[in-house]
């Protein structure tokens, strides 16, 4: 049985996929399609090595494209004699919403030897209400020294993921539509390992005078589950067609491979949140500026430079309180967010220089929440500020543990009031 269009891959065009003259290179074509193979192998639940065609059949060669538009491959499986030939079609979203997505490069891969009755495939499931908006792989450069994914990546792939959202509204609207996250809250599932295939699907909760809420999930193909829960408040201009533009995408017959398509709107926050401004007692965390290679499309920091800075800072925070590398490794002990809640307040230009300011807010047996604030060297002012619930646990059990009387003691002195 032959099998058409599974989406593979959905994802954006970054300045490093293009030559001088803005058109997409050779190797960046490649890449989008490894990425594809990669998570084809996951749908058939197998990791194979594939052959690939040595000659890339490209069209529109001389086409110009743009930065952060949306490409996708639609993968056919074609059962031969004793073969498997994987046809990868690569796409780019037009901008304008009367023409047809233009198939922008084609490549064939052959599994010889085998039968597709012997695989197990992940076919996708047709809903509404929904949006699929991204699919990709977990990449080496996108772990850390356990080989899973940072959690500042979760945060850029789910920034990339509306991104395309918007350019699909934008599409239908013929305007390059304005927008801003204005906070997002993100709650750990399960941990994703190197290779993981991940989708990321969303979800409208409400859409109202210049906001729109989505609720989000990052979906593990290789586990059968969410690693991650997103809901996210979307600051930009809208009017009554672009909010028939919205419903009607979000209405629209989407195929996806999420088995969880009920969403629930994330769990309360507990206790007050404290103050905006960093406290007097503030724990200096982390310190950086911002570089060209940490922009977004708005050529501002992007959010996965905010939240990797937030990775760091933990690590230095963590360190002070005693849970430094060497105690780390003699015992087996690692660390995991559990829950973050970001508010972003201002941009952070290229050539900023920020520091974080951290203070725990509560201490408890096993778990312990702490604030970092981001804050501009140059004016003061805060960029934006995160609180977020953290254990610690035993590599080995795979279990929290309870937070050590020395460490307990270095945090106290850091502790602030909600």
């Amino acid at each position: 049985m032959d099998i058409n269009n599974l989406e593979t891959f959905k994802g954006l065009i970054t300045k490093y996929d293009l030559n001088d003259r803005d058109q997409l290179k050779v190797s960046s074509i490649y890449k989008f399609f490894e990425e594809a193979t990669g998570f084809t192998s996951s749908l058939l639940n197998k990791k194979l090595d594939f052959n690939f065609e040595e000659q890339l059949q490209i069209n529109y060669p001389n086409l110009k494209y743009q930065e952060y538009q949306t490409v996708y491959i639609l993968t056919d499986l074609k059962r031969q004699k004793d073969s498997i030939q994987f046809i990868n079609k690569l796409y780019l979203s037009t901008s304008d919403n009367d023409s047809k997505d233009l198939i922008i490069s084609l490549n064939k891969n052959t599994i010889n030897s085998v039968k597709l009755e012997n695989f197990s495939i992940n076919k996708p499931k047709i809903n509404t209400d929904i949006f699929s908006a991204f699919k990709g792989l977990v990449k080496k450069e996108d772990c850390d020294q356990m080989s899973h994914m940072n959690v500042q990546y979760y945060f850029g792939k789910h920034s990339d993921a509306i991104k395309i959202l918007f350019n699909k509204i934008s599409s239908q609207s013929l305007d390059n539509l304005a927008y801003r996250i204005v906070n997002e809250r993100c709650i750990f599932s399960k941990e994703v390992s190197l290779d993981c295939a991940l989708e990321i699907v969303l979800s409208i909760k409400n859409i109202y005078e210049n906001n729109l809420i989505l609720l989000s999930k990052v979906y593990c193909i290789d586990n059968k589950n969410v690693s991650a829960y997103f809901e996210t408040n979307i600051s930009f201009k809208t009017d009554e067609k672009l909010k028939k533009i919205i419903n009607k995408i979000f209405s629209t017959k989407t195929p996806t491979y999420l088995n969880e398509l009920q969403f629930n709107d994330l769990r309360q926050l507990s206790e007050n949140r404290p103050s905006s401004k960093p406290s007097k007692i503030a724990f200096i965390s982390c310190k950086k500026a911002v570089n060209t290679w940490d922009l977004d499309h708005k050529l501002m920091g992007s959010n996965q430079f905010k939240i990797g800075c937030v990775s760091d800072a933990a690590t230095h925070l963590f360190t002070y309180c005693g849970a430094d590398y060497n105690w780390r490794t003699e015992y087996n002990i690692g660390s995991a967010a559990l829950d973050y809640s970001v508010r972003y307040f201002k941009k952070a230009p290229l050539g900023m220089a920020v520091t974080m300011y951290t203070n725990f807010t509560k201490i408890g047996n096993k778990s312990l929440k702490f604030i970092h604030h981001m804050v501009d060297d140059a004016s003061g002012d805060i960029i934006m500020d995160i609180e977020i619930v953290a254990v610690l646990f035993d590599l080995k059990k795979r279990k929290s543990i309870e937070v050590p009387d020395n460490f307990r003691n270095k945090a106290t002195i850091l502790l602030v009031n909600n």
